[in-house]
């Protein structure tokens, strides 16, 4: 017996130093393969074999510690901006000169570095005022389930107040991390681009870009998330739009108690506004409504301060905008008092980008959705957030998009030469093949698609962004506040 047990010992053993000689050789000979290819790839028949280089088989290309270093450069640039204790005409010259030569700067319509001035002004006064400022998010897969969005929201909630997640859809099919939602199957749900579309027979998708069609009873659960932002955990107000509705009803429950009926807007807008004001704070609430109607959405917001809106289109170029119902549109504009739109989009007209008139056309494009959006929405800044950088191979060898440059420089020109606003993401991150760099950092700030961000990587772009943007707060607030200064100094004209 006690022989048996050795021999078992030591047949353990001799697999498990077999195992370990395996893989020993398997990663000696990869190496060996790797310096025996040459990068231009060995040509058998009509095809060629190319193989990884050694750096990209470890998954390190030695760029790591420079992203880092550049990363680290462009925070400090961003704080020494932001903290400068000098005077009023050296800190002008300081932020004109972030303003036209910084890589990580906005670019502006002609220039013009109060262009956000009106945004910005909504932004101060909104607590005071008792109102919400929204800021609607739109993008591709890459803010999906509220990335970006989420670190925006939180950002700009706590310089500026406000909570809750924002204005949702009836049915949110891909979960997000800021809130759960469920709702009856009853709810058909169409969409106005994407993947997975569902297209209604007309325009009527409302600012979402999405409806969900009730006929008859049914019900609509939310809740925030435990791993959500703080400033999203708790809401106060609750708003429910539809149109196109007959017999329709709606109540609110929480916690299997109904609240007072709900404040209902009933003019001649296409679009009906269900209001609750809740005496304190919740985290969950559930809506059952009879009848038939469209519903454009939900928005679940503090009673004042900064709401932020996540509006992903997974699949999608951005370029449905004007095919919408224009009506629909500017009604729930008007009603969420939106202040700020933030598009997000290129990604996935990248791989059939070819030649210079591919670009053009697209670009042409996204200046009608520009063009549209500032004729829907005219009270509303838009900004463009620019592609980040994307990898593909070509021979063999992972590099940035040949066209994703010149793409991005004629998207940077249809929206200021549009009256938009662009943030050159691409250029944050550091420019060509920086997306490999973002991969190969530890810890990972890409995904291994070269396209996505991990959440690491969203965390530290999205504060990139949101410090940019404070920097041109702080240039409103210095000559806003110079002004005032100035005409409180001024002799009386009396």
């Amino acid at each position: 017996m006690k022989r048996h047990y050795i021999c078992t010992i030591l047949s353990k053993r001799m697999k498990g130093r077999n195992t370990l000689i395996f893989i020993v050789i398997v990663f000696i000979s990869l190496g060996v393969i790797s310096v025996v290819v040459p990068e231009e790839g060995i040509d058998i028949g009509i095809r060629k074999l190319y193989f990884p280089a050694i750096e990209d088989i470890i998954g390190y290309n030695g760029h790591s510690k420079l992203l880092f270093e550049r990363l680290q450069a462009i925070e400090e640039e961003l704080r020494l901006q932001r903290y400068r204790d000098s005077l009023y005409t050296d800190s002008l010259s300081h932020y004109i000169s972030f303003f036209e030569k910084s890589p990580i700067r906005i670019d502006l319509p002609n220039n013009t570095p109060d262009f956000f001035n009106d945004f910005f002004a909504d932004l101060d006064s909104c607590n005071q005022r008792g109102e919400m400022v929204r800021i609607l998010h739109y993008g591709d897969s890459q803010i999906e389930a509220d990335r970006i969005s989420g670190y925006i929201r939180q950002f700009l909630q706590e310089k500026f107040g406000g909570n809750g997640p924002g204005l949702l859809p009836a049915v949110q099919p891909i979960p997000a991390f800021s809130v759960g939602q469920m709702a009856s199957e009853n709810i058909e749900r169409y969409i106005i681009a994407g993947m997975h579309q569902n297209q209604a027979t007309h325009g009527r998708y409302g600012v979402l870009g999405q409806f969900g069609e009730v006929d008859g009873e049914s019900f609509i659960s939310i809740s925030t998330r435990n791993t959500a932002y703080e400033n999203v955990k708790e809401f106060q107000t609750i708003r429910l739009f539809v149109g196109h509705d007959t017999n329709f009803t709606a109540r609110l429950t929480l916690q299997g108690k109904m609240p007072e009926k709900p404040t209902v807007t009933s003019t001649s807008s296409p679009v009906k506004v269900y209001l609750w004001h809740l005496p304190t704070p919740v985290r969950s609430f559930s809506l059952h409504t009879s009848g038939s109607a469209e519903i454009y959405g939900i928005a679940v917001d503090g009673n004042s301060g900064v709401a932020v809106d996540n509006i992903p289109f997974r699949g999608s170029s951005g370029t449905f905008f004007n095919t919408m119902d224009q009506q629909v549109l500017s009604s729930m504009f008007q009603h969420l008092n939106a202040r700020l739109i933030i598009l997000e989009f290129g990604g996935n007209a990248v791989p059939v980008i070819s030649d210079r008139k591919s670009i053009e056309s697209y670009c042409n494009s996204l200046a009608r959705q520009i063009n549209f959006l500032r004729n829907i929405c005219p009270e509303a800044k838009i900004l463009f957030i620019g592609l980040s950088d994307m990898s593909t191979k070509v021979d063999g060898q992972l590099c940035t998009y040949p066209q994703l440059a010149p793409l991005i420089e004629a998207m940077k020109d249809a929206a200021t030469q549009n009256g938009a606003a662009f943030w050159n993401m691409y250029e944050v991150m550091g420019g060509n093949n920086s997306m490999i760099e973002w991969v190969n950092h530890s810890p990972a700030l890409a995904a291994p698609d070269y396209i996505h961000f991990t959440a690491k990587g969203v965390e530290r772009i999205a504060s990139l962004f949101c410090e940019t943007l404070m920097v041109y707060y702080d240039y409103y607030r210095l000559v806003t506040n110079n002004e005032k200064l100035t005409c409180e100094k001024s002799p009386s004209l009396e």
